[in-house]
Parts: C-alpha cells; structure tokens; sequence
C-alpha cells in the first residue's frame, strides 16, 4: 500500500471538499496547464501539488480512492467525487506531520523545471568530480542539450578544476546546511561522482525503508528550496545561480494566456482581443481569469465593480463553497461566470478565503 499517494489523494479531497471530481485531482497531480486545473490550484490552495506526480495514473488514482472506501476514509457525494469521512480526517491529521515534503515544494512554479534544473546540477557535478580527479566518463544524462549547457558554462570562466570544486563544495554545503540530514543526504546519495553512481529512487527508498513516491517528492522538495534560495540570493551562490536563473518565472501562465496578457497590456479589451487573435471571447476571458490567478498585481476592476465582489465573496463564505451555479443562484444572473470566477481567481492569489 502506497502510503504517500494516499496521503496525496486525501489532502486534494480534503480542499475539493465534494466540489470536484477524482479526474481535477488526476490533472492537478500531473500538471495539465488548462485554464481549469490552474485556477483550482489556486482557489482550492493546492498549488505546491501542482504537477508534483507527472507520472499518476487515473488507475492508480482510482484504486487508492477504492482503498480508502475500504478503509472508511473516505465517502462517495458524486460522480467520482468524494470526501473525508471523521475516520480520513483522523488518518491525515496522523500522515500530515511526517508529509515534510510540503514544506518546500512549489510544483505550480517549478513542475515544469525542476526536472531540467536537476539534469544541470548533477551532471556538473560529475563533471567537475570527474576533472579534479582527471578521469574520462560517460555523462550520467544523455540530454544533449544539459550536455552543452554545462560545457558552455564551465568553459566560460577561467577556473582550474580544483577551484570550481572548492567553490562548488562550499556552495553546496551553505546551501544545504538550512535543510535536515535526512534531506541532503538523500540529494547527497542521488548525485554521480567520479568514484559512485548516484542512487536510484528505488535504491533511496531501501535505503531510507520509505516508499518511492515519497522519496521523489523529497526530492523535488529539495530540488525546489535550492531553486528559490538561488533565484533568492544569487550574491551568496554564484555558481550554483547560474544554474538556475533562466529557468525560475515569478509567473506560471499557459503560452496563449501570455499572449493575451501582453494585448491587455497594450491597453486592449476583450472583445479586440478576440478578434486580433481569433479566438472566441469565452476564450479570451479564460486568459483572464488565469491571469488574475497567477499575476501579482493585476486588477480586476476593469471587468468587475466592487459591490459585485464583495457579494460573490460573501456569498462564496456563506455557502461555504465554490461551486459557480451556487453563487451565482445567490447573487443573481446579473452577475455573469466570467465575474464569478474572476472574482475568485483574484480571491486565491490573495490568499482570501
């Protein structure tokens, strides 16, 4: 039994509360950058899950919500929609304390990167292992463009291997002294050198008696902190930032979402928009709401008046959900789903409740 992806399973359906189906949390887990799964992932406060388990299975899914029926953790309210019974509420209250992989991991930001960042990390460093010591090797990545990337840099500054090393070690070790033992060891054991081969998850899971799952979100966890320290506090870490600076974006928009922002910051409105683009207005105000989601800063006044907000806030409270046809049966058909979810996307970029 998949312990960790139980875990993972109950605390979506503990923030989806019924309101959304066990297909939300499959495409939450596995990244998919629509319009609805981004902005889930934000009214819902489940952004550090947000394409943390790329691999998931709707199988997998499907069988560990079965299991946790059995078990009397959770309750059928829907189709395929489900919620934590007194039992699951108890069960992951007792996981949540040793879930520290939440602590760093921001998968709404870094899901799309922290794959490549990894693929530059260790493989410089075997390459610099492996040049102190004077040793020919096969890169530990057949990824051509990781391959060039670390050639270029390396070659770009005038160091001896032995100084990259001394430079590259105390980084390493400033970087992970903020975390536990446990932690950079893990990273530690996975990292290729010139005399071991890195680890395998499944090797770090025997090894630490965890489960495999857990093992790569604590990895990713990891991999997450050194990615935000870096972009952070480049000044501290010079070499290691540079293997980071151009993959972190302070904002995760879908490419047309990006395309749409820039047009609205040209001044343009939505129905100009859709026709210099192409696309249906409904589309175009999809964009909107992702971007409200996602852009610090951005205003919503332009497309929603303030009395209007405040009614879908506080019936949003009184409700007690997030349902759109249920707010908007609250505050009347005036108010238009578009206003709704914009309203709600600006809610969960601010943290509101």
């Amino acid at each position: 039994m998949d312990r960790t992806l139980h875990f993972l399973l109950l605390f979506c359906l503990q923030r989806f509360n019924g309101e959304r189906s066990l297909s939300a949390v499959y495409h939450l887990l596995s990244g998919k950058k629509s319009a609805q799964t981004l902005q889930d992932s934000k009214w819902f406060r489940l952004e550090k899950l947000f394409g943390a388990y790329k691999d998931v299975s709707g199988y997998e899914l499907e069988k560990a919500a079965a299991e946790l029926m059995t078990d009397q953790c959770l309750s059928l309210v829907g189709d395929r929609s489900y919620v934590l019974t007194e039992k699951g509420e108890e069960q992951f209250e007792r996981w949540l304390p040793s879930a520290r992989f939440l602590k760093h991991l921001n998968g709404f930001l870094y899901h799309s990167v922290d794959t490549l960042f990894w693929y530059r990390l260790s493989l410089f460093v075997q390459t610099i292992s492996n040049l102190v010591h004077k040793c020919r090797f096969e890169p530990i990545h057949r990824h051509e463009a990781t391959f060039e990337w670390v050639k270029r840099y390396i070659f770009s500054q005038k160091r001896t291997a032995s100084e990259w090393a001394h430079a590259l070690y105390n980084e390493l070790v400033d970087l992970l002294t903020a975390l536990s033992d446990e932690e950079a060891e893990m990273l530690t054991l996975r990292l290729t050198s010139f005399e071991r081969i890195g680890w395998t998850n499944e090797q770090l899971a025997a090894f630490f008696n965890k489960d495999s799952l857990y093992i790569q979100l604590m990895l990713q966890h990891v991999l997450h902190y050194m990615m935000e320290r870096l972009v952070r506090d480049a000044a501290s870490f010079p070499i290691l930032h540079a293997l980071a600076r151009d993959l972190v974006s302070p904002v995760s928009l879908t490419r047309s979402a990006q395309k749409t922002y820039e047009w609205l910051q040209s001044q343009k409105d939505i129905e100009e928009i859709a026709r210099i683009r192409g696309l249906k207005r409904s589309t175009i105000e999809d964009h909107i709401v992702e971007i409200a989601a996602n852009v610090p800063g951005f205003s919503i006044e332009p497309f929603v008046d303030e009395k209007t907000r405040r009614n879908v806030m506080k019936a949003t409270k009184e409700l007690g959900t997030k349902q759109l046809r249920k707010i908007r049966k609250a505050v009347g058909d005036h108010v238009s789903y578009f206003e709704i979810r914009l309203i709600l996307a600006k809610a969960g970029e601010a943290g509101e409740s």
